[in-house]
């Protein structure tokens, strides 16, 4: 594995309150967090190992059938490897809702 900095596997940062994200994006603060790009960007920085000048590009996004959860997928080029960030919304559904990194995938 030519990466071996950054996690892949289902993502659990400890500490991280949905609820309390939410009030904070509706409040103005974070408002990274209502976009999928962004929040593969500040998560998989910050605790990933990912980097701010890796290439991140937008997927598609889908209402899942099974959980009727909207998900999210961003392509990221890290050094010489890809992977998928996969994210969804656990608090609100569509443009107001925030973004949580749910798991990271080696291509």
């Amino acid at each position: 594995m030519p990466c071996p900095e950054v996690v892949t596997g289902r993502v659990e940062i400890p500490g991280e309150d949905y609820e309390r994200i939410q009030r904070a994006a509706d409040a103005g603060q974070n408002l990274w967090r209502l976009s999928p790009v962004r929040t593969a960007q500040m998560v998989g920085t910050r605790h990933l190992g990912l980097r701010p000048q890796d290439v991140y590009t937008f997927v598609e996004q889908y209402r899942d059938p099974g959980d009727g959860l909207m998900h999210a997928v961003v392509r990221v080029r890290h050094r010489d490897c890809v992977y998928l960030v996969e994210l969804y919304q656990p608090q609100r559904q569509g443009p107001r809702g925030i973004w949580i990194v749910q798991e990271v995938t080696e291509l």
